[in-house]
This record gives C-alpha cells, structure tokens and sequence, in this order.
C-alpha cells in the first residue's frame, strides 16, 4: 500500500489498529523494505504501507499516479490500482522471493518495457546519490535468470546499468579524497572510466587536481 502523504496514512494505521491489526516481528528482506508501517492480523494477513517513497528511495512519480487505475471511490476515500509496469518496477528493488513470482505473472500478462525504461530512468535522475538503474538491473537480472527470460530490453538496460556505474563510482570513490586514474579505474576498464571522467568534469561534478588526479568538485 502507498499513500502520497503522511495523513492519510495515521488514519488507516488507526484504523487497522482498532480492527485488532498489531505491528509484527519483521526480519530480512521485510526489515529492508523501510516500510512507514508493517501491520498485520491474527490471520496472518499483512499490509506494507509507504508514503511517497519505497525501499528508501524509489518515489510514487507523477507518471505513476496518471498511469494508475481507480478501482473505487467513496465519500471519503478512492483507491488506484498501480499500473502493472509501476508495479513489475517497485517489485524489481525488493529482495523478497515471492516478488520475483509477481514479477514473472507480470511478465506473462504482458508489459510496456519502454513505459518501464523511462520510469527507471526519471527515477535515477530523481536521486544521483544512488544508482537506481543498477539497483533495477540486478532485480531484473536475477527474475530473467530464474525464469529463463530472453528480452531485448534486458539487454538495453543493462547497457545502461553499466553506463551509470560507470558515472557512479568515480564519485563514490572520489567521497575518500583524491584519487589517481588508475585507483578510480580499479576493477574496471580504464578506458571507460577515462571517458566518464571526461563526463564528470565537463559536468563539474568532478575536478582535475594534478596530474592524472581528481577530486570531487566543491559543489559535489
């Protein structure tokens, strides 16, 4: 369950609270979700409420809310259904097993993968602090090998996966102090990450110190 603010939020914990729902024990994969709210009833049936934000950083977009679908509406509340790309992309950042069988009764209805490029895309310009592409592309990795899918935009995002490592990790190394060519292009082909860096200081994210060393820029 996602709700676009913290209201609307405290009146459904309230009221699931006064139906006899309580706050479980939550381990693993649940306790990495960031959950606003976990509840759950003597039945064993249980709500993963969000606002706004899932798993600490993918956000309820514009896109999404117009995409979604009203299932029903009352006096005092309407209920969306997500689109099944929306949800086949919040599902992709969660280590939970029973996602990726979601992920894959998705698959099989049918999917808008360019619906999904975008939404991933305008998620990781959202928050360059993370890179969500790569986040996205383990998830979608891991449901395409457990199922032995074969699609042309796994191979599309993963080219672009590569491209924002790429971008990503001279700033996250760059977080310690200066950094040398070679100790920023350690695991990596030198020849790429010369080119990101060429990105990175047309950018001004990142600055030339001396000689084949750089640091993060002062507004980085």
């Amino acid at each position: 369950m996602l709700f676009s603010g913290q209201p609307e939020l405290e009146l459904t914990r309230n009221a699931l609270l006064s139906m006899g729902y309580f706050v479980p024990c939550v381990r693993g994969a649940y306790a990495k979700m960031n959950t606003s709210v976990i509840l759950e009833n003597s039945d064993g049936f249980r709500w993963d409420i969000f606002v706004q934000v899932v798993c600490n950083g993918l956000q309820l977009s514009e896109s999404m809310v117009k995409r979604s679908i009203e299932l029903f509406s009352l006096e005092k509340i309407s209920v969306y259904m997500l689109a099944p790309e929306d949800i086949f992309v919040f599902k992709s950042v969660t280590s939970r097993e029973r996602d990726r069988e979601d992920m894959y009764t998705l698959f099989t209805r049918g999917l808008d993968f360019d619906i999904i490029r975008d939404e991933i895309l305008w998620q990781n310009e959202q928050d360059r602090s993370f890179a969500w592409i790569a986040f996205f592309f383990d998830g979608l990795e891991e449901f395409a090998d457990r199922y032995k899918i074969f699609h042309s935009v796994i191979g599309e995002l993963h080219d672009l996966a590569y491209q924002d490592m790429l971008v990503q990790m001279p700033i996250e190394r760059l977080k310690g102090g200066h950094k040398t060519l070679e100790e920023l292009s350690q695991d990596m082909d030198s020849r790429d990450v010369r080119k990101a860096i060429k990105v990175l200081v047309k950018k001004g994210l990142i600055k030339q110190v001396a000689e084949s060393q750089f640091s993060l820029s002062d507004s980085s």
